[in-house]
């Protein structure tokens, strides 16, 4: 039988797009350099092409593509004919069936490729502790941590250990191994997975996300016994982030949750990509905070708001705030003020 997703994704990979959106009754839309088109040429997606299309991506797994079908949404991934990997999320809208697929590179970019702080490599060489790489939806922050894996493996003798829904990037061993599991193919939950972690002799723990309180208290719990634990969220900058981490305590516990978080956090990486100045492409800025005694200490005491001055203290050498950050980008010309001005809140 002809493959119905297959065109589209090669035409996909060929344009540079970075998702693909299918709607039953519409045409085929593409995300290029952040801007949405219509492939007009595709025709409109009939009830028929589309279901042929999920099935597709499930493999020609009918237990899947029937628990889909009941549960009216799935995420998960698919690898391409060319090997390039696929983020997949299938939905229902309005009673028509709805996909969203991201394509993820196959190729890890290393930390210099993509331009991130310098002073980043000094997450490749962490023992322990937890390190969080954290931005918006789209904001680049699975390819930073890939690169960053990528330059482990590279380097040093460690099993890394992944906890993932879905498996997006397919490491191959080279100095360290890695065990790759996938939620409800391998695991039934996050928390499930990293209560396991303990017994798979793992060096590193890699958390694709942090979503809740249970998934946020395993991974503390595994960086205190000192692993290092790897994962990202849906924050802006560092303040930010330590405000959510121990806002997923209740009051009552969120002293020692302080306490516990300055003992243990060992960075924070945030990140957000802005259109070139040229309109042609896009690039990222960051903000990159590592822990000093002085903002050790503003953790313990909850002055979270004094964070930023300790940030700027060090800018000289190997911290720096997202803003500066992205206004020496713009002084250079490589982005335009307006396209990123509007993301920094007041009291940022």
């Amino acid at each position: 039988m002809a493959s119905f997703i297959s065109p589209i994704l090669d035409y996909a990979i060929k344009s540079e797009a970075s998702d693909i959106h299918l709607t039953e009754g519409d045409s085929v839309w593409f995300r290029i350099n952040w801007t949405l088109s219509k492939v007009e040429k595709a025709g409109k997606l009939d009830s028929d092409k589309i279901k042929q299309m999920v099935l597709e991506l499930f493999s020609w797994n009918k237990e899947d593509y029937g628990e889909y079908m009941k549960n009216k949404d799935a995420d998960f991934a698919y690898i391409h004919t060319d090997w390039t990997p696929f983020r997949v999320n299938a939905f229902f809208k309005l009673w028509k069936i709805w996909v969203v697929m991201r394509r993820i590179a196959w190729d890890p970019k290393t930390i210099e490729e993509l331009w991130l702080p310098e002073s980043v490599s000094k997450f490749t060489k962490a023992k322990q502790g937890l390190i969080l790489i954290t931005g918006p939806t789209g904001s680049g922050k699975s390819t930073s941590m890939v690169s960053i894996l990528d330059e482990i493996n590279k380097t040093r003798n460690e099993h890394i250990l992944t906890v993932e829904d879905p498996v997006e990037f397919v490491f191959k061993d080279n100095k360290s191994i890695f065990s790759q599991r996938e939620i409800w193919r391998d695991s039934k939950t996050f928390e499930s997975a990293l209560r396991a972690a303990m017994r798979e002799d793992p060096d590193i723990i890699v958390v694709w996300e942090m979503r809740d309180r249970e998934t946020v208290e395993a991974a503390m719990e595994l960086a205190e016994t000192g692993h290092l634990v790897i994962s990202t969220m849906h924050t802006s900058w560092s303040v930010q982030t330590i405000t959510r981490l121990v806002n997923f305590f209740p009051p009552d516990i969120q002293n020692s949750v302080r306490y516990k978080l300055a003992d243990i956090l060992t960075g924070v990486l945030s990140q957000r990509l802005i259109k070139t100045a040229d309109w042609k492409g896009r690039t990222g800025i960051f903000e990159l905070m590592f822990m000093t005694s002085w903002i050790k200490n503003l953790i313990r005491t909850g002055e979270f708001n004094q964070i930023n001055n300790n940030i700027e203290m060090w800018s000289q050498d190997w911290m720096i705030r997202m803003k500066n950050y992205a206004d020496k980008k713009a002084e250079d010309w490589l982005i335009n003020e307006e396209d990123y001005i509007n993301y920094f809140e007041e009291d940022y």
